[in-house]
């Protein structure tokens, strides 16, 4: 098959339970998450309803590697980007997919959707008991713009600053409906596939994930990329 490279906003240094991963269940390739909840328990959980995401994902990794399974994301364009192996920092879209995915354990579902383990819907502000998949960005220090960085080639990387790609006011906009959660001091946050946006926080007891809200379409954010998009290098 011939790859196609991505080359916009590629995960890296993020945690076992930010990433989504092809693996063997019982003899099965299945979609797999690690999931890791407030009182330091790791569930290991895999779902066989996406064998088309599967496939995707192992299509790549197979010309990447010679193996299936492996790490992959889902942005919230529902592009499916996979690295070519855990570390590497050559990344491939897939495709798009579509799929909701969510996961069953002793009763209780975990998905990508911003509800809470009984199911109820979630306002700013509340835990985030959801997947921690997701695509990390940043606020910025004083809480006035966003930004990702991406290597634009060896040993140099670049600033991608929302303020960049829509305007200064906009992006002002979007941080401040983030700033009045996760504060002035910044901090890394997640868009997922759901475009549902959260982030870890620290505090006196640890670590506790919080909804920051939707990133809903009308907001200003960071355009679709598209193979053959020309990026400043």
């Amino acid at each position: 098959m011939a790859l196609v490279s991505y080359l916009w906003n590629r995960p890296k240094n993020v945690s076992r339970d930010a990433k989504y991963a092809v693996r063997r269940n019982r003899g099965n390739m299945e979609v797999g998450l690690l999931y890791r909840t407030e009182v330091g328990e790791e569930w290991t959980m895999s779902t066989a309803r996406h064998p088309e995401l599967v496939e995707m994902v192992n299509a790549v990794k197979i010309e990447c590697t010679g193996s299936p399974g492996g790490s992959f994301y889902i942005n919230e364009y529902r592009q499916v980007i996979v690295p070519a192996a855990d570390g590497s920092e050559q990344y491939y879209l897939a495709g798009e997919y579509a799929g909701e995915l969510e996961f069953e354990l002793h009763g209780q579902v975990v998905s990508s959707r911003a509800v809470n383990l009984r199911g109820e819907p979630l306002q700013p502000g509340d835990t985030w008991e959801g997947a921690h998949p997701g695509i990390p960005y940043v606020l910025t220090a004083g809480a006035r713009d966003i930004y990702f960085k991406r290597t634009v080639r060896p040993n140099v990387t670049r600033k991608e600053l929302l303020s960049k790609y829509t305007t200064p006011a906009a992006a002002l906009t979007l941080a401040t409906r983030i700033r009045a959660i996760r504060g002035f001091e910044g901090g890394r946050f997640y868009v997922n596939e759901r475009r549902h946006m959260f982030s870890p926080i620290s505090g006196d007891n640890g670590l506790r994930y919080v909804y920051l809200g939707d990133l809903k379409v009308e907001d200003p954010w960071y355009p679709k990329w598209e193979p053959g998009t020309a990026l400043e290098a």
